[in-house]
């Protein structure tokens, strides 16, 4: 992308914050719009601090100028939250359009890049971020200089039909939007333990043999943590954590086994553990998971978010 097209999205990003926009009433912004947009979506002061990258007073003090400014009440303040009145209920779809426009817009100046050059927005879960990801970004730099990323480690999704990020790896397809995907891989869970730990253990004859690791209570939900908790006597779990790198640390340090996908035995130099034949055999299998790659379909052919897409896609290569 050349400067001068570089510092133009830039400028464009900027204003699409902080353009004053005319809408609804005399005085109102677009970025008022941004403001009822994201409390009605977070239905939290702290929810709509986080969506727009502010803290939560400045949140507050924008929401009661916003309505000091116009006379007209917006959202009502409860002991659980906000709600939204009927007005702000009849403004958000607005906004959202208005949203949509902008991003459309945005896609548009960026489809004028020439180079892989500017910031990519990449989101993904904890455990790929730290132990894939982040390790890959040396590589990453040394082939495009000019790229800079932005690392959104989160279990919550972004929306990436409204540019809340460029690029997701998430265990899932999509099922709707405007998006494109690839799957980069099919990957069985395997049971794994410090290497220590795995040559004292020789081949297991009972899982309650030995101690577990597992996702916390917020995250029981996951087929792993399931299958643990089908299979393991519950006195027998050394711990529970909602933190993916605080089990794969414990297991390599020696404090149980816990259930992986393959690809992480490696990265965290954990080892597989043996199971006897007759363990083996009794066992219902492991989950298996998938790994997707998933972009905007507008946005592909943009050099800086190609260059990243084809760079993790060599990358997962290795897994297979």
């Amino acid at each position: 992308m050349s400067k001068s097209t570089s510092r133009n999205a830039d400028k464009f990003r900027k204003n699409a914050k902080q353009a004053e926009e005319p809408a609804a009433g005399a005085g109102l912004r677009w970025d008022d719009l941004a403001l009822v947009l994201a409390l009605s979506r977070a239905g939290t002061l702290s929810g709509a601090a986080a969506r727009l990258g502010v803290n939560t007073s400045t949140v507050a003090r924008r929401l009661d100028a916003l309505e000091e400014g116009l006379g007209i009440h917006l959202f009502d303040r409860t002991s659980a939250g906000i709600a939204a009145t009927e007005l702000a209920e009849e403004l958000a779809p607005i906004a959202e359009a208005m949203e949509r426009a902008a991003a459309d817009a945005l896609r548009l100046v960026e489809g004028r890049e020439t180079a892989p050059e500017g910031i990519v927005r990449l989101t993904a879960p904890p455990g790929l971020a730290n132990w894939f990801v982040a390790p890959a970004l040396p590589k990453l730099r040394a082939r495009y200089p000019k790229i800079a990323v932005e690392l959104d480690a989160s279990i919550g999704y972004a929306d990436l039909t409204r540019r809340e990020a460029d690029l997701a790896l998430r265990s899932g397809r999509p099922r709707s939007g405007d998006l494109v995907a690839v799957r980069l891989c099919q990957a069985g869970y395997v049971i794994a333990a410090g290497p220590s730990r795995v040559a004292e253990l020789g081949a297991l004859r009972s899982l309650d043999a030995c101690e577990w690791i597992t996702w916390g209570r917020d995250l029981a939900h996951l087929p792993d943590a399931a299958w643990v908790a089908a299979n393991v006597a519950p006195a027998r779990v050394a711990l529970r954590t909602s933190s993916m790198d605080a089990q794969l640390h414990a297991a390599r340090e020696g404090l149980g086994a816990l259930l992986v996908p393959e690809p992480f035995v490696a990265w965290s130099g954990l080892a597989p553990v043996r199971l006897a034949r007759a363990l083996a055999s009794q066992l219902t299998s492991p989950p298996a998971g998938e790994l997707w790659l998933i972009g905007h379909r507008a946005l592909r052919s943009v050099p800086r978010i190609q260059a990243v897409w084809e760079f993790i896609l060599e990358e997962s290569q290795r897994w297979v």
